[in-house]
């Protein structure tokens, strides 16, 4: 999971001071998952093609750096809320029953579909110790989302990055080696000294069965829902 930074400059922040990266299968992302494989999430995917004109000319700026591994342009999306893992027993307090998937699907429809379509943009490239990622401004409403269904989906896991932790954001690239950290360092300065990129709107959630087996995790939609507005 992401740093829980406090804010974006916060994030910045602790990246200009990291000594080593979180690689792709160290032991906290292995922790944390433990052993599951079918990650619950709801979350926007990155369509609007300006938006995702922009995630591909920082690909181009980043992509190239040793230990840099983008991520393909299909799993561009911001997640919302993580639910929980899928599993036939529990065993771990973010552990949904099979059965209980439905009844999840349907909680989170009612409260889905009444909160309002709205405007977001995306921000400046950054970087967790985890992932880099482009920051998404929005003025609180995925933030929003994720408190509601927080507070109203019964059951939902709860995890550090939720409520006041949460930060909407679409990861691009992950990293395989600490070899070219301080050049990851230099050229995010470089982007962070522009304004940001392209707008788009937020007309649907997708939740999500995520098989994090997979590298990247693969995503089988389970139900789609349109925001209030949306004809």
């Amino acid at each position: 999971m992401p740093d829980l930074a406090s804010s974006f400059e916060d994030a910045w922040a602790r990246l200009r001071n990291l000594d080593a990266l979180q690689l792709v299968g160290d032991a906290a992302e292995q922790e944390f998952a433990k052993g599951r494989a079918q990650a619950l999430t709801f979350q926007i995917r990155i369509e609007n093609p300006a938006a995702r004109d922009y995630i591909k000319q920082a690909i181009e700026h980043l992509g190239s750096i040793p230990g840099v591994d983008p991520l393909p342009d299909w799993f561009w999306h911001v997640t919302i809320k993580m639910a929980g893992f899928q599993v036939i027993k529990r065993t771990n307090d973010d552990d949904v029953l099979r059965e209980d998937v439905p009844r999840l699907a349907r909680e989170a429809r009612e409260i889905i579909t009444t909160s309002p379509a709205f405007e977001a943009r995306l921000g400046l490239p950054n970087a967790f110790a985890s992932v880099v990622f482009v920051e998404v401004l929005d003025e609180g409403r995925m933030a929003a989302l994720n408190r509601v269904l927080l507070d109203g989906v019964s059951g939902i896991a709860r995890y550090p990055i939720d409520g006041d932790g949460y930060l909407p954001h679409v990861s691009i690239a992950r990293f395989r080696s600490n070899e070219g950290l301080d050049e990851l360092k230099s050229k995010l300065a470089e982007l962070r000294a522009g304004e940001g990129g392209a707008s788009f709107s937020v007309a649907r959630v997708e939740f999500v069965k995520a098989w994090v087996s997979e590298d990247p995790p693969e995503f089988d939609v389970q139900a789609t829902y349109q925001l209030k507005g949306v004809r």
